[in-house]
């Protein structure tokens, strides 16, 4: 898959590369769009916890603009660098995105009263960096697929408690007493067939991608953050904020995520076992709002990519290679 992806995007660049791709559709002009598109229109970006902003843009494109601030669990540069990683490894399911710095001029009105302004992080010369995502215009279908539905990414059984949930409730089951009812929802129903058979394929990838970028926010509230395009479609990965922590690298829960995961696509395991951290580095580096990681966490990086390689490994010796390459 990176072979291929290198002949397509043969050199580290800015809007020009051709080969990126967003679900088969060219980056370049999006990309370009959201980097020099001057203003039209400007609203206050709706649910969640951080504050962002739907612009729309002189020549007719909108952007999701989701700035630095406070707020802890908001990373404006881990928005850009799932970016770059999705097109380096070839899955093309995060949607364009670029770092931009807009005037607060442009988006004052916008924020009104909300509380959330004292936490952006507004620059001496009036302007806000942040990580700009193209707006897919078509609604995105929530996927919603019951309890147990790990079991499609496992060789084994259902585990006894899921990690693929919210972190509070995963560690509030971790630590729950005989007769006290567990944090996942038990009204849910139990997971049937999926709605389409490449999701467990879909699903494995999206839980190798969120391990190397360690976005703890996927799972929980009722799968909020698992979308596809369209009733049946492909899944986006959208809402990569909360990842490439500046701290720890290697998060408990995030481990657990990978331990769970069983079953994987042979050439996304390939995509990884290529990765190269220094490419990868370079295609930061053209950003606009470059550098977006530091060297901490591009290590951290590296050592999560080896990481999904040993975990595989374990389980080819431990299932076999039939069992455990499922797609």
């Amino acid at each position: 898959m990176l072979i291929f992806a290198a002949l397509l995007w043969p050199s580290p660049g800015a809007a020009e590369d051709v080969g990126a791709a967003f679900l088969g559709h060219p980056d370049a002009q999006r990309i370009e769009a959201l980097r020099t598109a001057e203003t039209a229109e400007v609203k206050k970006g709706k649910g969640g916890r951080s504050l962002a902003f739907k612009v729309t843009l002189t020549d007719g494109t909108r952007g999701y603009f989701k700035p630095k601030q406070s707020f802890s669990a908001a990373h404006w540069y881990s928005e850009v660098a799932a970016y770059y990683l999705d097109r380096e490894l070839g899955m093309g399911r995060v949607p364009p995105t670029t770092g931009r710095r807009f005037r607060w001029s442009e988006l004052r009105a916008a924020a009104g009263a909300d509380s959330r302004v004292s936490e952006l992080a507004i620059e001496e010369d009036g302007t806000l960096k942040g990580a700009f995502v193209w707006w897919i215009p078509e609604p995105l279908e929530r996927v919603r697929m019951g309890r147990r539905w790990e079991r499609w990414v496992r060789v084994q059984k259902s585990l006894p408690i899921t990690p693929y949930q919210r972190p509070v409730g995963y560690r509030a089951d971790l630590n729950r007493r005989p007769g006290i009812r567990e944090a996942t929802d038990p009204s849910r129903p139990i997971a049937q067939k999926p709605d389409i058979e490449a999701r467990p394929a879909e699903l494995s990838d999206l839980i190798v991608f969120d391990y190397l970028t360690q976005n703890v926010d996927r799972w929980g509230g009722d799968f909020t953050n698992l979308r596809s395009r369209g009733k049946g479609g492909p899944l986006i990965y959208l809402d990569n904020g909360a990842g490439f922590w500046p701290g720890e690298q290697r998060l408990g829960l995030m481990e657990a995520r990978l331990k769970a995961l069983q079953r994987f696509r042979r050439s996304t395991i390939d995509a990884v076992r290529t990765l190269d951290i220094e490419r990868f580095a370079a295609r930061l580096r053209e950003d606009p709002l470059a550098p977006v990681l530091n060297e901490k966490q591009l290590d951290g990086l590296e050592q999560r990519r080896r990481a999904v390689l040993e975990h595989v490994e374990a389980m080819v010796a431990r299932f076999g290679e039939p069992r455990v390459f499922a797609w």
